[in-house]
């Protein structure tokens, strides 16, 4: 069945539950489809078209998902993100969908969604949704393989596919629970654990402004089941009485980096939820899967069991060579009949990783002992904050810019919860602090340099090359 007809369904059967809240507005099923059909007449009246490619630019939650249905229903391509990495890119689209006008962007290419479109919410009739054919296709940003953004184009029936088995390890029925994601709406992830809440006929809590106003929505809408980062975990965890905001989640699924140790035990001293971690990336969706239950030991390493039927993983050496009885090596993922549903748009040019030859290639190294996997490195060198991927040579070039006759080289460092951040180590005549060498990055959206070592001269290898691992040897004992 496809995304609108599912939607349709379960509408049908319960029109007037609350299906989604909001800063703005509380919402029923019914009142969704509503909202499906005013945007699908509003946009037709201006000229889209079934099969079209739209750039939904608007982070309210309510726009949002009522896109992702409408797209079902008229067969779109919907690119999820803010204008500028679309225009950067040079992505091909018909139109662009804002809340504001875009000064970037003639007008005649895009379209302001106006107050006064909503004076008929609810009066229409709504036609019968419950046999759409479906067909249209996500796209989401992702930070790359290597630190370099990329956009993802993943279809309908990909997208409806992966659901809350991949998602929560099949442990929860999320007909009867209240999911809050404090990931951002244009996010794949949050889109998928929205959209599976209510197709499986829960609730949705979305917050448009993002994670900072989380807690409070939590403790007032009784959510049971979070959608977040590491990140935002660590930040709550800073915050005074955070355990009395939380006494009602009962499941927490991590996205992007991985959760240390220390973090999760923090974590589970003032919130007993079940923690759904893993492995997984935005061109092939969730792959690996643990739950974490306090107490419980693991490896910090560790990213659970595989669990696609779909897949299979290969190892490979440094040329991409696939070694068939390995238990190590680069890792590598193809699909079991036919071939990988997500692609990317525009030019891409990471060599050795992405879709190679029917492959996909994250770009990591893996280890597996028997069922459970491991992960063990990383072929390309970046940073990943918060689930965003960076490459250390763009860092490394934004230092030398801001820094220009200083020797600067950022070294991977974790910090107490066990995520990762940046160390610098650097050459010069006058002390560089953490605070200027963040501010020199603010483009990375949040990467934070928590220590700096200030040295005479950078080791080098034989070779002449700056020595990465000498420096992280220097760190640690520093």
């Amino acid at each position: 069945m496809t995304l609108i007809s599912r939607f349709a369904q379960r509408a049908t059967g319960n029109p007037q539950k609350i299906a989604l809240l909001t800063e703005k507005s509380q919402m029923s099923f019914e009142d969704i489809l509503h909202l499906v059909h005013l945007l699908d007449v509003e946009l037709t009246t201006r000229g889209v078209r079934p099969g079209q490619t739209i750039v939904m630019t608007s982070r309210r939650p309510e726009f949002c998902i009522a896109l992702c249905l409408l797209l079902s229903l008229r067969q779109l391509t919907v690119i999820f993100s803010t204008p500028g990495p679309v225009l950067a890119a040079g992505l091909d689209f018909d139109r662009m969908l804002s809340t504001e006008p875009i000064a970037l962007l003639e007008p005649e290419r895009q379209i302001v969604i106006e107050q006064s479109w909503f004076a008929s919410l609810g009066t229409l009739p709504l036609p019968d949704y419950t046999a759409e054919p479906g067909g249209g296709a996500f796209v989401f940003r992702s930070s790359g393989t290597t630190g370099t953004p990329k956009f993802i184009c993943s279809p309908e029936t990909e997208r409806a596919r992966i659901g809350d088995a991949n998602a929560f390890c099949g442990k929860v029925d999320l007909s009867t629970r209240r999911l809050l994601s404090t990931l951002t709406c244009h996010s794949g992830l949050s889109v998928s654990l929205q959209l599976e809440t209510l197709l499986a006929g829960g609730s949705v809590v979305a917050l448009a402004e993002g994670s900072a106003n989380a807690l409070p929505w939590i403790d007032l809408y009784h959510v049971d089941t979070l959608g977040t980062s590491p990140a935002v975990l660590q930040a709550m965890l800073r915050l005074p009485r955070v355990g009395q905001y939380l006494g009602s989640v009962r499941d927490i699924r991590i996205g992007g980096a991985q959760a240390g140790r220390q973090l999760l035990e923090s974590f589970s001293q003032v919130c007993p939820a079940r923690v759904h971690l893993g492995y997984g990336s935005a061109e092939v969706g969730p792959c690996f899967r643990w739950i974490y239950e306090a107490p419980m030991t693991f490896s910090p390493s560790y990213i659970g069991e595989f669990l696609r039927t779909d897949l299979e993983v290969g190892f490979f050496d440094e040329e991409l060579n696939p070694l068939p009885d390995a238990t190590e090596g680069i890792v590598g993922f193809r699909p079991v009949t036919g071939s990988l549903p997500n692609r990317y748009l525009g030019k891409t040019s990471d060599e050795g990783t992405g879709f190679i030859d029917g492959w996909f290639f994250p770009g990591d190294i893996l280890r597996r002992e028997g069922d459970q996997y491991f992960v063990v490195g990383r072929t390309k060198e970046i940073v990943n904050f918060g689930g965003n991927k960076f490459s250390l040579a763009a860092v490394r070039q934004a230092l030398a810019e801001a820094f220009p006759g200083a020797a600067l080289e950022p070294v991977v460092l974790t910090d107490e919860g066990g995520l990762e951040r940046l160390g610098v180590a650097y050459v010069s005549e006058q002390a560089i602090s953490e605070t200027d060498l963040t501010a020199a990055l603010k483009r990375f959206l949040g990467l934070k340099v928590i220590r700096t070592l200030k040295l005479a001269e950078l080791p080098l290898t034989e070779t002449g090359k700056v020595d990465a691992g000498a420096l992280r040897q220097m760190f640690q004992q520093g």
